[in-house]
């Protein structure tokens, strides 16, 4: 499986570079550059079973706008997270950062991410802290 880094750096533009190079108003043959040396990132998960708007981060892009959300071990609501991204989605964010580290985690991000079909990102080291604490009542253990 090719990434959007591996086909750049080939010289290789992908659907995903073609839309954004529209999207942001640049040359395609520039953004393949900036994506083949890093300046640029497309996110792009295509284990992800819904299509999704692809967006170009970094150097010469656009601002983009990300909304974070999550549950904590004091607070767990999927249904208010749910809430959260459709508002993020109805005020067309960008993207969707899920720093949930309390509850189910990883039965809460399926759900977000089924729910949010643009760029999404989560912090796995906070599955890690959750299950400790689910495990041992201690995150350090």
């Amino acid at each position: 499986m090719a990434t959007q880094m591996s086909s750049a750096r080939r010289g290789v533009p992908t659907d995903q570079m073609r839309q954004v190079a529209q999207d942001e108003d640049v040359e395609l043959p520039w953004l393949v550059r900036a994506v083949a040396s890093g300046s640029v990132i497309i996110p792009s998960n295509t284990a992800r079973p819904q299509q999704i708007h692809n967006v170009g981060i970094g150097k010469g892009m656009k601002t983009k706008v990300n909304v974070n959300i999550g549950t904590s071990t004091l607070n767990v609501d999927i249904n208010a997270e749910i809430e959260k991204a459709h508002t993020a989605i109805k005020y067309h964010a960008d993207t969707i950062m899920d720093l949930s580290d309390g509850g189910n985690v990883g039965e809460i991000r399926r759900s977000l991410l089924a729910e949010a079909p643009i760029t999404f990102g989560t912090v796995p080291i906070y599955e890690a802290y959750n299950s400790a604490i689910e495990k041992h009542k201690n995150p350090v253990k």
